[in-house]
């Protein structure tokens, strides 16, 4: 899943602290301080089930996988010493390919046809003619084999891949009983056979090995937990401290296995609070019920939000009550004490600078974001605005109490379709995510004087569905 907007939440508890209640609430006490910070979450659990449609690939394995196989001098006899002689072609019919529990089977059917010669030698010189015989040629059927080659996956727990690919079975379904001179051809034939089908299954092996070094692979090892940049809305570090992956199979054409992370995520708008050297976790071969339970500890430099409003208010104007204000500036900080204050710098019909501040209450039951003690100041050379402001003080207040609370439950359920759309997109030319949105409830508040801390519980399913082109292995990383 990218781009979770964990901002919509961050900003909105800050529009609605510049805008300026509940039964359960978390409050932040006088005693704070600015190292401290919220207590620890529990472990996160991102398990994402993976569907892959395999018939291109499938298509593609058996297209570059030749389909004949021959002597060295086909059609042409191949001497293997001066008394013997001999030629043989064999055809495969399309692969049939399974997984169950990391092992590929690949299976499919020849015919083949042979022939040979002998004759008798002295001296490596032919002193009789030729004695042949062949199955398969002329008005003959070509004899049948069935060929059966198995793969074995192996995860090994530095995120390598190995596999151990071997030849399982080789059956004659019709026999070729051509002997001459006591040589038995079905045997030599075979034996051939064995030996291609042995040449290629070390080919493969070797070809998966080369890609556990393939440069993509090694740079995502060798970075360790990462810090990702989420679009211009922060940074996202996994902390991942266990992955997992479930075992392949495949049923007809679709691959299916499963991803699993779990950890600590954390997110800021400073990507320098979020340096991490930590190695990557080892990876463990296991299944998953799918799922995503996360907890997200977020960290908000106010100076983020500063840029953030001021981007889109400064030289705004707004009609109130037939005159029009401008706002110039906005400046949002805190203190140690758990307040936030907000200074809203206008000009217009009148000029001044309006002072709100109060401490932000978190009702974690009823998701209500409150400021019951919210306070406002204004500065100003305006006499008007001035006598108003005495005169109107309790009705002003009154207002910004009313006014000063969120209902963040009714906000996600504003802007969940917005969200699911984000669950529900491509992340790559030939993948794309399905998902679903469960829930996402703040469990923890707390403002400091140089940023807010926000932590937050989502709960959804999210599953990765590929449709890779013929062209996969041909396509750059």
């Amino acid at each position: 899943m990218r781009k979770f907007p964990v901002h919509l939440v961050c900003t909105a508890i800050i529009a609605f602290m510049a805008a300026c209640g509940s039964a359960k609430q978390t409050a932040v006490t006088p005693t704070e301080t600015p190292s401290r910070l919220l207590p620890p979450l529990p472990e996160s659990r991102i398990e994402i089930p993976v569907k892959v449609y395999m018939r291109p690939l499938l298509s593609l394995m058996d297209s570059i996988t030749s389909r004949e196989f021959t002597n060295d001098q086909w059609p042409n006899y191949t001497q293997s010493s001066c008394d013997y002689r001999y030629k043989y072609r064999f055809v495969r019919s399309p692969f049939q390919i399974s997984c169950a529990n990391n092992k590929v089977s690949i299976r499919f059917r020849g015919n083949y046809q042979i022939a040979g010669s002998r004759c008798v030698c002295a001296f490596d010189k032919q002193v009789t003619p030729w004695a042949s015989g062949s199955c398969g040629f002329g008005s003959e059927p070509l004899r049948r084999v069935d060929v059966a080659i198995s793969s074995t996956l192996s995860l090994l727990p530095n995120h390598q891949v190995t596999t151990a690919t071997r030849l399982e079975s080789l059956q004659a379904l019709d026999k070729c009983q051509v002997t001459i001179m006591n040589n038995d051809m079905t045997a030599t034939v075979m034996d051939s056979i064995k030996a291609s089908v042995n040449s290629y299954c070390s080919t493969f092996d070797q070809f998966v090995q080369a890609l556990n070094n393939h440069e993509l692979l090694q740079r995502w090892r060798s970075k360790g937990s990462q810090v990702m940049p989420v679009s211009s809305y922060g940074y996202l570090n996994l902390n991942p401290s266990l992955l997992r992956i479930g075992r392949f199979n495949i049923i007809k054409d679709t691959l299916y296995f499963s991803l699993a992370y779990y950890g600590n995520p954390q997110f800021s708008s400073d990507s320098q609070r979020l340096v991490t050297n930590q190695p990557l976790p080892y990876i463990q071969t296991a299944d998953t019920k799918g799922g995503i339970a996360t907890y997200l500890d977020a960290v908000y430099e106010y100076k983020f939000f500063n840029q953030l409003l001021n981007d889109s208010l400064r030289d705004k104007p707004f009609d109130v009550e037939g005159r029009t204000f401008v706002i110039k500036d906005v400046q949002i900080g805190g203190t140690n004490e758990g307040k936030i204050r907000v200074d809203v710098a206008f000009s217009g019909s009148r000029k001044g600078v309006l002072h709100i501040s109060g401490t932000p209450l978190l009702d974690t039951a009823t998701q209500v974001l409150s400021m019951p003690d919210v306070r406002f100041s204004l500065d100003t050379k305006d006499m008007l605005m001035n006598i108003a402001k005495g005169l109107f003080r309790k009705r002003i207040m009154k207002q910004l109490k009313d006014q000063a609370v969120l209902d963040i439950a009714a906000l996600i359920s504003r802007n969940k379709a917005a969200i699911e759309a984000r669950m529900n997109q491509p992340v790559t030319p030939w993948m794309s995510t399905a998902g679903t949105l469960q829930e996402i409830r703040l469990v923890g508040l707390l403002p400091q004087k140089d940023y807010i801390q926000v932590q937050a519980f989502i709960r959804a399913n999210i599953a990765l569905i590929g449709h890779p082109p013929g062209n996969l292995l041909n396509m750059s990383f």
